[in-house]
């Protein structure tokens, strides 16, 4: 009972330990506690003597400098004036920190017991033996137990010998307490405090605002000197302050994690595209997580908006929750242009272990092609290749030619981010009005670079859909309008091209033509129909074949919609694996081209796919005759979008709720009904169903409209994970067969 009375009259324990034995022991030799031998060995696992340990705790102690360097007279007989220890000895002895034997000896180099170690550094803080009760040890050792004296100590075994480590950790943990009858620490005679739950944010190292003797933290900015260690930035702990000012030991929490660390990719609505460990993601952190832009303090939510690709976020975490996130902006090199001379790598840092994205894929510094576009970021070693390029035609700088910051080439304006670019595209760089140019694009679709006359991307000789021709007005340089033709070109594969031209070349539109320039203008003629080739289309494990044809892994295929010159365009670059069990006949092949290895390397298709048009659902027809004038009006809906359409002299023969096919959403010239499935449907997956034990593809671009009942006028857009034919009846409409190239387009579900 006595013991328990003693016990409830503690102070409560308010410190925290640390098992970070390297950080305990640079603390206890920076306050001359404990120190190596002359070779700078620690030696942790010595057992520690009587002489040894009464010099440690008395450096830990409001006498440590009652000391004397020399004594006349011996303490003990066995520790006379002249032994090294005589001095601690003496004063441990004086007050009341140690004792001798009834023998009047000391035994200097006796071991010292785990529970005789705890004994004195609770006398150390004050306490006396009135204090742990009759109980010889246990009153000792419970009450450093309750003050959190005894933890993480290795080997707390009643009559164990104390080791050099486990007495520095009883050292420091006793540093941390309280003395007794004292609201301060221990520690607080050596000039130092503690600032607990501190997170290190940043130095000179991470922002160049910070003075380069500083740490930010949470809890304020500290010195530091030259000791500091780095890594344990972005760690979450406790700081042992000299004078309340500089950093002289951190003692990180046991559950600090390492960081995680991300480099911004994209934006993705609210989301933010990184890339991890060598993988994209999106980044799972709440928008109230505490974030630092430097020493700016704010949320995730807060800045998330205004991350550009290239930053970094490092988020750092204890025991799984996130104690703060931490940006760098700004720390992407480039853009670079790639060069046949790979100058690109030395001017970015790059090396051969660098982690490369080509095109959102991996790749290595030998798949890096010309004029490719790059972006470095050496705190993740990681390089971002870009590849999309537009050629086109030059018509105007803002805002102006002297200094353009936007350009507008075919009718597009772009933003000119890198240097090369706004010098090429400046009066002083050569590039005029009406030149035919490439333009290389970064990482925000912005212009990196271009390539002028006489330097294009574009091939000199391409065949290809030739999507638009025409006239149109440039400024030349001294402020004059004048008018030039051009043509407009969809390559094999999708790419586009825009070219000035010598004569009218509106009679080619929608049409195939081979374009050959020189000089940055444009000759056209019609393309020979190089078709020749028929067959079922297989793609199987990389393996690709057209009838008995070979077709090269890297094809290029369009496939065009509209071929008439008085209509609307139409195209879509398709990928091979689209056409899989596909029938194409010879008809459908507009033009092939072969390589020097005899297999097929580009195809332009007539209309098999029918990916280039346009599917939605009719929700009011309206069709009038009188007399000789016909006349229509129409309302649909297109990816949940409702839209409504007239005509006069002529009328589209379609239904009400049918599936759709137009060749534009808006101002559609041509709208014509789909076919519509007859027969028991099942659901398959998201990607099939069977009708009559029929296999029939669904679109990845299907569109589920669900009405309540059939007579409603209400229709909702649906995934199709929302419908089942048990719940259902599914009105099911497809453009052609599958072995024809057709998929599911388009589905009415109504509720049973």
């Amino acid at each position: 009972m006595a013991l328990a009375v003693c016990l409830a009259t503690l102070p409560c324990a308010a410190h925290e330990t640390s098992s970070n034995k390297d950080e305990v022991l640079k603390l206890l030799n920076e306050l001359e506690i404990m120190s190596g031998d002359p070779n700078g060995d620690l030696r942790l696992d010595d057992t520690v003597t009587r002489a040894e340990f009464t010099k440690a705790a008395v450096a830990s102690s409001q006498f440590r400098h009652s000391a004397a360097s020399s004594l006349s007279v011996s303490p003990f007989y066995d520790a006379p004036y002249t032994h090294w220890a005589a001095p601690y000895i003496r004063v441990g002895v004086t007050n009341d920190l140690v004792s001798g034997y009834p023998d009047a000896s000391f035994k200097p180099d006796n071991p010292v017991t785990y529970e005789e170690g705890v004994t004195i550094m609770l006398r150390v803080l004050g306490y006396t033996d009135a204090d742990f009760g009759a109980s010889w040890p246990d009153g000792q050792l419970g009450m450093a137990d309750s003050l959190d004296m005894t933890d993480n100590i290795e080997n707390t075994a009643v009559g164990s010998q104390i080791k050099r480590g486990d007495v520095a950790t009883l050292i420091y943990n006793t540093l941390r307490c309280k003395q007794k009858n004292a609201q301060t620490e221990l520690i607080s005679i050596f000039d130092v405090s503690f600032t607990e739950n501190a997170t290190l944010i940043s130095t000179s190292k991470e922002d160049s605002a910070i003075p380069g003797d500083e740490v930010f933290t949470d809890m304020g900015s500290f010195k530091i000197r030259d000791d500091f260690d780095y890594s344990r930035i972005g760690m979450k702990g406790d700081i042992a302050l000299k004078n309340g000012r500089t950093v002289i030991g951190f003692f990180p929490d046991s559950g600090t994690e390492p960081d995680e660390k991300y480099v911004v990719y994209s934006m993705l609505g609210s989301d933010v595209v990184a890339y991890k460990n060598g993988a994209f993601e999106i980044v799972d952190i709440p928008d109230a997580a505490a974030a630092y832009d430097g020493t700016q303090r704010s949320t995730y939510g807060a800045v998330k908006s205004t991350l550009e690709m290239g930053d970094i976020i490092n988020v750092h975490k204890t025991n799984g929750n996130i104690d703060y996130i931490l940006f760098d902006k700004g720390k992407m090199r480039g853009p670079y242009t790639v060069t046949a001379d790979s100058s690109h790598i030395s001017a970015a840092g790059i090396t051969e272990s660098t982690k490369i994205t080509r095109g959102g894929k991996a790749a290595s510094l030998a798949e890096l092609q010309s004029n490719d576009i790059l972006y470095y970021v050496p705190e993740l070693d990681m390089a971002f290749v870009y590849t999309n390029k537009v050629t086109g035609v030059y018509e105007k700088a803002s805002p102006n030619a002297d200094a353009p910051t936007e350009v507008t080439v075919s009718g597009v304006t772009y933003k000119v981010e890198g240097a090369g670019a706004f010098e090429k595209l400046s009066s002083a760089g050569g590039a005029e009005y009406g030149d035919t140019v490439t333009l290389l694009l970064g990482k925000s679709n912005d212009v990196a670079d271009v390539l002028t006359n006489g330097n294009s991307d574009a091939p000199s000789t391409i065949t290809g859909y030739a999507y638009s021709a025409g006239t149109k007005t440039y400024t030349t340089g001294d402020l004059k309008n004048y008018s030039g033709y051009y043509i407009g070109i969809a390559a094999p594969g999708g790419d586009t091209y825009e070219y000035t031209c010598d004569r009218d070349c509106s009679d080619y539109k929608n049409s195939i033509v081979t374009v050959t320039l020189s000089e940055g203008k444009a000759s056209v003629r019609r393309a020979e129909n190089s078709g020749g080739v028929s067959g079922i289309f297989r793609y199987n494990d990389g393996k690709i074949s057209l009838g008995g044809a070979k077709v090269s892994s890297d094809v290029k295929i369009l496939d065009v919609g509209a071929t008439d010159k008085n209509e609307a365009p139409l195209y879509c670059a398709v990928y091979p694996s689209r056409l899989n069990n596909v029938n194409i006949s010879s008809g459908r092949v507009l033009c092939s081209s072969k390589n020097g290895a005899g297999e097929i390397d580009s195809l332009i298709l007539n209309d098999v796919t029918g990916d280039s048009y346009t599917y939605g659902l009719a929700t009011s027809v309206q069709n009038i005759s009188a007399g000789m004038n016909l006349s229509g009006s129409y309302s649909y809906l297109v990816n949940g979008v409702s839209y409504s359409a007239a005509t006069s002299n002529t009328i589209f023969s379609i239904g009400r709720d049918m599936g759709i096919r137009l060749n534009s959403a808006q101002n559609p010239t041509s709208i014509s009904n789909l076919t519509e499935l007859d027969g028991n449907i099942e659901i398959l997956s998201a990607s099939a169903l069977s009708c009559d034990g029929r296999t029939y593809e669904i679109s990845p671009d299907v569109q589920v409209y669900e009405k309540t009942y059939s007579m409603s006028d209400e229709y909702t857009m649906v995934p199709m994970s929302d419908i089942t034919s048990g719940s259902h009846t599914l009105y099911v409409y497809y453009d052609k067969l599958p072995e024809n190239g057709g998929k599911i387009r388009v589905i009415l579900a109504v509720r049973k």
